[in-house]
């Protein structure tokens, strides 16, 4: 039985851009790391959600609409509400070359060292407490005999 091949054309369709524009609530920067048709390629300084809708200023259309689809660290991978022209795409293309703006280091959630902590101090001060604790169970029976 043959397999069928799938073959995702999307990569194919995408060109690598580096703008830096603003979010809908135009408190920080995005910065577009790829783009076509249907989506782009994002980093965000600040955390988004899946499902959230950006508005992002793109060359010649202006302000785009798309959903966030997935995400990983600070990047996240969106779809375009309405696909745009390949104009736009290319218009970006351009305006990345002029700009000659570094790119994003891709940075990847700190994984936290794992500390194994020495219990040995708490250890004995709890069994000093509770040996206090007999003495003096065993003094106050010695007292009230």
């Amino acid at each position: 039985m043959a397999m069928a091949r799938t073959v995702d054309k999307r990569r194919d369709d995408r060109v690598n851009v580096r703008l830096v524009t603003s979010h809908d609530r135009g408190d920080y920067p995005l910065t577009l790391l790829n783009l076509s048709n249907t989506g782009m390629l994002l980093n965000s300084p600040r955390k988004l959600r899946v499902g959230d809708m950006v508005l992002v200023d793109l060359p010649k259309i202006g302000a785009t609409r798309a959903q966030i689809m997935w995400n990983d660290a600070d990047e996240y991978g969106c779809q375009f509400v309405k696909q745009i022209p390949d104009s736009v795409v290319h218009a970006a293309e351009e305006v990345s070359r002029q700009n000659r703006i570094r790119p994003v280091p891709r940075r990847r959630a700190p994984v936290e060292p794992i500390v194994e902590r020495d219990e040995t101090c708490s250890l004995v001060l709890l069994m000093a407490f509770l040996a206090a604790v007999v003495a003096m169970v065993y003094a106050v029976q010695a007292l009230t005999n």
